[in-house]
């Protein structure tokens, strides 16, 4: 014997005090939104460091020998590509600066 399935019931109404005007018209102002978070700025001086998006081209071999460094890690450790990459640049940047700014 095949068994009916329940029908859906129709939403609550709602409570008297919703459909009073007053409440009604507090309900449609809405609310205040709060003020943006004040980012501090840069001290005298400082040139304003922003973040740029591009692409650039590695060659499949390159990008293999990345990827085959990344599976040699543990995955706790692993680091996504980008990061990987940005790593690199900023130590090659490092090594040029001492390179050519010895203390």
């Amino acid at each position: 014997m095949a068994t009916k399935k329940p029908k859906l019931g129709l939403p609550p109404t709602p409570p008297a005090s919703l459909s009073n005007p007053a409440m009604q018209e507090m309900i449609n102002k809405g609310g205040s939104v709060l003020e943006p978070p004040v980012v501090p700025a840069n001290p005298p001086g400082a040139a304003e460091d922003k973040l740029k998006s591009f692409t650039f081209k590695i060659y499949e071999s390159e990008l293999a020998q990345i990827r085959a460094i990344q599976d040699s890690l543990p995955k706790r450790d692993r680091i996504s590509i980008h990061d990987f990459v940005v790593a690199a640049v900023k130590e090659k940047i490092d090594k040029a600066a001492k390179k050519h700014n010895p203390k």
